[in-house]
């Protein structure tokens, strides 16, 4: 989970940011507010916080200010700013500071708000993924075998060979990355315990410095949660800090038994709950496409009648059921969280037909998508005017 703070001397849009905007859905939690850059820097000296989203024009210590500091003292920290400027020049001057990205004000007023979050939760992520593909730098010429090799009284062993990341050029080690990632995402070893072990040794084998090694984790819980979320309604979560290779361990043996008994029973051979994780994942991956169970049985090399018993029994709803669950899901997302019209956001969660998909919505809700998002923005204005009575 990425821990947010949020600076800004206006109270009013520091409680309209953290209630409107979709934080859990792009995996952030907002863990602290401060309304100048002395009071921010007062709680990053207590809390851990991974992205801050600050104004510039504040009293006692501006943005601007808080930014170099921040540099300085926590170039871990993601910086967004959020401004009523779009003078290019401006904005250059922002990012030349660190700031991965800005918002304009009035980007919040057009409620455009899964294009805000999509594009900052991007921006982490893509450099999440530099660190985890970067070239050797010269703090990477440390000897991580501490790491691999403590066991769990933590009791450091160095006498131990370099990481095996130092041998290898950074192409060689960007493709051996791509290849973990699509060893990861395949899912196959949630119920092979070969390919579980395969994937841990590559892993282990890899030994990235251990930011970059919870960096490449982090994206890949990110693909897996949406499978576990879609079955439970609930995410599994990643340490913030992995203390030696023993607890990565722990962590994947855990997750692969959160994984398991989402999307899988013991009753059906490990090939077969492949095949239906595959089928969820495709269905995910494909959301506005049209498909039918039999041409996922098709897909997945197993026959339709099959297919749809194995489904329903190892997901717990048939596949027609599950594939409208997910749909509409995503379409309230839509609603609740952009500005787009009923046509795009049937479409764009595989309904051809905008009548049929507000029926379906309708006896799935028991609201028109229409009525859908005016609860939502109705709730919304509610949070507001509470808080600031609260105040």
């Amino acid at each position: 989970m990425i821990k947010v703070l949020i600076v800004d001397d206006d109270n009013l849009v520091r409680k309209g940011l953290i209630s409107m905007l979709p934080w859990r859905e792009y995996s952030m939690k907002v863990v602290g507010e401060a309304k100048n850059g002395e009071k921010a820097l007062e709680f990053l000296a207590e809390h851990r916080v991974d992205l801050l989203l600050t104004d510039l024009a504040m009293p006692v210590m501006s943005g601007m200010e808080l930014m170099r500091v921040v540099r300085k003292r926590y170039p871990h920290i993601a910086i967004v700013v959020l401004t009523l400027h779009q003078d290019f020049e401006y904005i250059q001057d922002c990012l030349r500071l660190g700031a991965i990205d800005y918002i304009a004000k009035v980007e919040l007023e057009t409620d455009s708000y899964d294009e805000v979050m999509g594009r900052i939760k991007d921006r982490i992520l893509e450099d999440q993924m530099k660190l985890a593909i970067s070239p050797v730098q010269e703090d990477d010429h440390q000897d991580y075998g501490w790491f691999y090799n403590a066991r769990p009284d933590h009791k450091r062993t160095d006498a131990v060979p370099k990481s095996s990341l130092l041998s290898v050029s950074a192409n060689e080690n960007e493709d051996l990355l791509a290849d973990l990632k699509k060893s990861g995402l395949a899912l196959g070893w949630v119920h092979k315990s070969a390919e579980f072990e395969q994937f841990m040794n590559a892993l282990k084998e890899a030994a990235l410095p251990p930011a970059k090694l919870t960096a490449f984790l982090n994206s890949l819980l990110l693909e897996w949660n949406r499978i576990y979320t879609s079955v439970t309604h609930r995410r599994m979560e990643l340490p913030e800090t992995f203390g030696a290779w023993f607890e990565v361990e722990e962590w994947l043996h855990e997750a692969r038994e959160s994984l398991a008994a989402a999307i899988g029973k013991p009753q059906y051979s490990e090939e077969i709950k492949e095949c239906i994780a595959r089928a969820v994942q495709a269905l995910h991956e494909e959301l506005s496409d049209p498909v039918t169970a039999s041409e996922m049985a098709k897909r997945v090399n197993m026959s339709r009648s099959y297919f749809s018993q194995c489904f329903k029994d190892i997901i717990g709803m048939t596949f027609n059921e599950y594939l409208r669950s997910i749909r509409m899901d995503k379409a309230k997302e839509y609603l609740q969280y952009t500005q787009k019209n009923i046509q795009w956001i049937s479409e764009h969660t595989g309904y051809t037909d905008q009548k049929y998909f507000s029926r379906v919505f309708y006896e799935r809700t028991g609201m028109l998508p229409s009525e859908y998002r005016q609860s939502c923005q109705s709730c919304r204005s509610g949070i507001q005017m509470s808080d600031l009575k609260g105040e």
